[in-house]
């Protein structure tokens, strides 16, 4: 909704073709992480890090909530956000 709400406010506009467009020439999005993200153009993929995790041993528990360490954010800061997605020629996703 934060990103709908956005684009609507960029576009001055609350039509579908318009914010498709918006999204599609590359607008960036405050997704709470390091970096912004992106809608890829041609299959719509929101572009964005990612975290994998790893589960503390029981005897590194410090409490109830703390369960897993994060790792830092894949792709690297000096990393292309297309690192970790398939490419087109690899992806099945086309529109008509």
């Amino acid at each position: 909704m934060k990103i709908l709400a956005q684009s609507m406010n960029e576009v001055k506009s609350t039509e579908a073709a318009k914010l498709i467009e918006h999204w599609e020439k590359g607008a960036k999005f405050d997704l709470l992480k390091t970096r912004p993200g992106y809608f890829r153009a041609w299959d719509h993929q929101l572009m964005h890090e990612m975290y994998a995790v790893e589960a503390l041993k029981a005897s590194e528990l410090k409490n109830q909530w703390d369960i897993y360490k994060p790792s830092p954010p894949v792709p690297g800061p000096n990393e292309d956000l297309e690192a970790i997605a398939p490419t087109k020629e690899e992806n099945a996703c086309t529109f008509a």
